[in-house]
């Protein structure tokens, strides 16, 4: 029975006393197992997750296949262990209104917007996709096709390469293996370059794409982290091509990574 059923029957008082007991008990144990995912421990496999709860492994795989299919966890096909999933995020914005991130990032994306009058966005990585945590349009900003909860590509966007290069190197070569699809005369499709491109951006601390996305359109990102300085987010500023001026790159460098230690040190994080 999914997860969804079980709080509905809940709620509203349907079953039996001895069906909703059995009911609280599928319903605990999906949030256990929500709770097994850690920030240092994020995949987890069927048997793993048995031994540590003391839960039967044919319920730990019932509830991990309700869960994948509303999106709450997903499925590495490669190390065959489930991680948590972000589609939450395009469920309803009052989840995103609520989130931690969201919270204390969004007053400083709102200055940033404001103070170059382009538009800002803070990212974050769901497996291979790159999600916008948050939106802010600049007052000089042209249209920029995106929304808070939208999906994007990684391989193509400032933030969706910073993220990348700070990530395992196992994820930057499945995003290699899928593709790397061409969409403009600057898009990196060649493998080897791509990878020294990650390269480069992990040991400089921000990333630049000129009109990698779309011709008409280029950004730079800087780095969010958490409590203990792992990568989760990225700040970026999108500049029309045709106004991004290499002179004042440097400029939107500092500017960028200012925020993003604002942001960090709202999330706990202290530069040692």
């Amino acid at each position: 029975m999914d997860i969804v059923r079980l709080v509905y029957y809940y709620i509203n008082k349907e079953v039996e006393p001895m069906a909703e007991t059995e009911l609280l008990s599928s319903l605990s144990n999906a949030l256990r197992i929500l709770e097994a995912f850690k920030i240092d421990d994020p995949q987890k496999g069927v048997r793993e997750i048995a031994q540590e709860l003391e839960i039967p492994k044919s319920t730990v795989h019932r509830i991990l296949h309700t869960l994948s299919h509303y999106g709450y966890v997903r499925k590495d096909h490669e190390t065959n262990k489930y991680e948590l999933g972000l589609s939450i995020l395009e469920l309803n914005t009052i989840f995103l209104t609520n989130l931690d991130l969201h919270t204390e990032a969004l007053p400083i994306v709102e200055k940033l917007a404001e103070t170059y009058r382009e538009t800002s966005h803070l990212a974050v990585l769901d497996h291979l996709d790159l999600v916008y945590v948050c939106k802010v349009e600049g007052k000089n900003s042209e249209f920029t096709p995106s929304y808070t909860g939208l999906h994007n590509f990684i391989h193509c966007t400032s933030s969706g390469k910073l993220l990348l290069a700070s990530s395992p190197r196992h994820l930057a070569e499945e995003v290699i293996k899928n593709g790397l699809e061409r969409f403009t005369d600057t898009t990196f499709t060649d493998p080897d370059e791509f990878r020294e491109e990650l390269n480069t951006i992990y040991h400089q601390g921000y990333s630049i794409s000129h009109g990698e996305y779309r011709s008409n359109s280029s950004s730079i990102s800087a780095p969010v982290r958490n409590y203990n300085g792992h990568v989760i987010a990225a700040i970026n500023l999108v500049i029309p091509t045709k106004r991004f001026n290499r002179s004042k790159v440097e400029q939107y460098i500092k500017a960028l990574t200012h925020a993003g230690n604002m942001i960090s040190e709202r999330l706990g994080y202290y530069e040692r």
